[in-house]
């Protein structure tokens, strides 16, 4: 009877122990994720920026008069086109010519005195500073021609450069001073466009390099430019470039003041990408987790463009790493796993397509 007491109580023990191991398996098998991974492999690096800006003109200013005059004439309409020197608009200049012609008056007979002062020096009838006066008289009269002739010039409003005017402000007639608008002229041959890149792309852009522009004005055409300046100082608000382009506009159909989408093909480079899913996030910092020795290691990594779902690896990862690309958000640092797939061979396909 004892015997059999016994025997009972080892199976139970081994019923126990049984239970326990399996119960213990069961966890261990919990504690291991079903994950899917790819091995880093060396990508051609495509970027292309994508930026919104206004058009501008390459040339702007509003016409002003430098003096205080009655308009006599005007000789532009409208929104003409003019040409650089092309007279738009005189001033009253009947005072300032006669002012002129005293002044000439003036001014030959102190080139007389003059004269007559150089022979009487040189026959030293004279001082030396009789004739210093004499000559300072004269150049006073020479600086009072000149001032007369720049605002008789000033009289004549001219265009500065080639474009295309304004509305006109002005009348016949009318009493403008200092400063009063005339009208606007704007060059449009060519036009210009400020775009902001982000900081990540300092080194990549450069001068000259190609860009293109679009309008929802002026649909189903493509505009060329190149990026004519680059700012060296980036903005610490935005963390980002301005840059400046200028675009060909002989077909002038831009106009200043229209919003343009830019686009900017960078050259191909080298680098590594992965599924953007693989990715994720600490606070401002990004990792990853690799699979090394059958377990799981989170690494740290910074990244550079995104498209199509591939985000670029600047740093923090080399060729030949194993990286989990699927069911990341099950699994965590020196977990055991279970790898279910090689996503390798069609993530290659997928990027290669791009």
């Amino acid at each position: 009877m004892k015997r059999a007491y016994v025997v009972l109580a080892i199976v139970a023990m081994v019923i126990v122990l049984f239970f326990m191991m399996k119960k213990n398996t069961i966890k261990r098998e919990k504690e291991m994720a079903n994950v899917t991974v790819m091995t880093v492999f060396e990508s051609v690096i495509k970027t292309k920026i994508e930026a919104i800006g206004t058009a501008v003109s390459n040339e702007s200013v509003d016409i002003k008069s430098n003096v205080t005059e009655l308009v006599q004439s005007i000789h532009f309409n409208d929104c003409d086109h003019v040409k650089k020197g092309q007279l738009l608009v005189q001033l009253n200049i009947d005072k300032k010519q006669a002012e002129k012609k005293q002044i000439e008056a003036l001014l030959q007979e102190q080139d007389r005195e003059l004269k007559r002062f150089q022979q009487l020096k040189e026959k030293k009838v004279i001082q030396t500073r009789d004739y210093d006066t004499q000559y300072s008289s004269w150049l006073k009269a020479k600086a009072q021609l000149e001032k007369i002739n720049a605002e008789l010039k000033d009289s004549s409003i001219t265009a500065p450069f080639d474009g295309f005017l304004g509305l006109r402000q002005v009348s016949v007639g009318a009493l403008i001073t200092s400063g009063t608008v005339v009208t606007t002229l704007d060059d449009i041959s060519k036009i210009k466009v400020d775009f902001i890149i982000p900081e990540k792309y300092n080194l990549l852009v450069h001068e000259h390099e190609t860009i293109t522009a679009k309008s929802v004005a002026v649909p189903g055409t493509k505009f060329t430019g190149e990026i004519l300046a680059i700012v060296p100082r980036v903005s610490q608000q935005s963390r980002s470039i301005s840059v400046r382009g200028v675009i060909d506009n002989t077909s002038l159909l831009l106009r200043p003041g229209m919003m343009l989408k830019i686009s900017l093909k960078l050259k191909d480079r080298t680098g590594i990408k992965i599924p953007e899913r693989a990715v994720l996030s600490a606070g401002e910092r990004h990792f990853v987790y690799i699979v090394k020795d059958g377990k799981i290691l989170q690494n740290y990594v910074n990244t550079g463009d995104l498209s199509n779902g591939f985000i670029e690896i600047t740093k923090g990862l080399k060729i030949g790493d194993k990286v989990v690309t699927g069911g990341v958000s099950k699994i965590k640092n020196n977990m055991k796993i279970n790898v279910i797939n090689d996503e390798t061979d069609s993530i290659k396909s997928k990027i290669n397509k791009k």
